[in-house]
């Protein structure tokens, strides 16, 4: 795929604990890479050039190159935090940001393309009707953003009118919070 604008940058949340999972999911192994490589490689076929990977500070990822390690200092906080660190890293270089999950590995280059490409702030829809990551902000919504902590994500602000987008297939939505969920994808 060609390469998007530069100011249009992903930024990929891997800072959590895998309390649900029993430590370090996304060094595990999903058909022969590290978990959180498909996400990472998906991006980077969607021709993200800037590309934002928020961490933990004792994270035993290796960075893939082309990616800006984020060590985000209260990772413990939550999600909310990795979030506010990931924005305050790539604000200064992009105009809008699309932000997606390490432990998503099926998400499509397709999909976060179409996210990048649309102009206000947009939510994936799940099948169930909620909706959440990956997600695409403008500018004026990374002051907001960057205020975040906690369990709380972007859904929680308040940022205007959002929309929504719904995926080509819903499967690519899966998370890996569990072992379980790793040897279902696995097969």
């Amino acid at each position: 795929m060609p390469p998007l604008d530069r100011g249009i940058g992903i930024i990929l949340l891997a800072a959590g604990r895998g309390t649900r999972f029993g430590g370090d999911k996304l060094s595990r192994d999903l058909r022969g890479k590290p978990l959180w490589n498909w996400a990472a490689r998906a991006a980077e076929k969607a021709g993200f050039s800037q590309r934002y990977l928020v961490c933990r500070p004792d994270s035993s990822l290796c960075p893939r190159a082309g990616w800006e390690v984020v060590i985000n200092h209260h990772a413990d906080e939550g999600m909310g935090s990795s979030i506010a660190a990931g924005v305050a890293a790539a604000a200064p270089k992009c105009e809008r940001l699309v932000i997606a999950l390490a432990d998503m590995p099926l998400v499509e280059p397709g999909h976060f393309r179409d996210l990048a490409r649309l102009r206000e702030t947009v939510f994936t829809r799940y099948d169930d009707g909620a909706e959440g990551p990956p997600a695409a902000f403008p500018k004026k919504a990374f002051a907001a953003l960057q205020t975040l902590t906690g369990e709380r994500g972007a859904r929680h602000l308040d940022l205007g009118e959002t929309d929504t987008l719904i995926p080509a297939n819903g499967h690519m939505l899966a998370d890996v919070d569990t072992p379980a969920a790793l040897d279902a994808l696995s097969r």
